[in-house]
């Protein structure tokens, strides 16, 4: 998998920072797409990616983006990362 950080994350609960670190580490034991898309779905079970990122997948790619502070039903225009496969 090919993950490329696209802009800062805003740190404003320790949680966050962990949470990306680990969302990458988990990512980089992908080797195909069906494996990323079912890393991706457990983790965000388990650690509650969707608190504060929201993600989607391309044809070729996966995509996340934060969630805002101030609303957590909106999200920032730009993504954080991108992942290719």
């Amino acid at each position: 998998m090919n993950v490329i950080f696209e802009h800062p994350t805003i740190i404003f609960d320790d949680k966050i920072a962990e949470i990306i670190i680990e969302f990458v580490n988990h990512i980089l034991y992908a080797d195909n797409e069906d494996n990323l898309r079912r890393i991706v779905t457990d983790f965000a079970e388990t650690y509650a990616l969707d608190r504060y990122f929201v993600y989607g997948f391309g044809s070729h790619h996966l995509w996340l983006k934060q969630r805002k502070i101030t609303d957590p039903q909106k999200v920032f225009d730009y993504r954080i990362l991108i992942v290719n496969f």
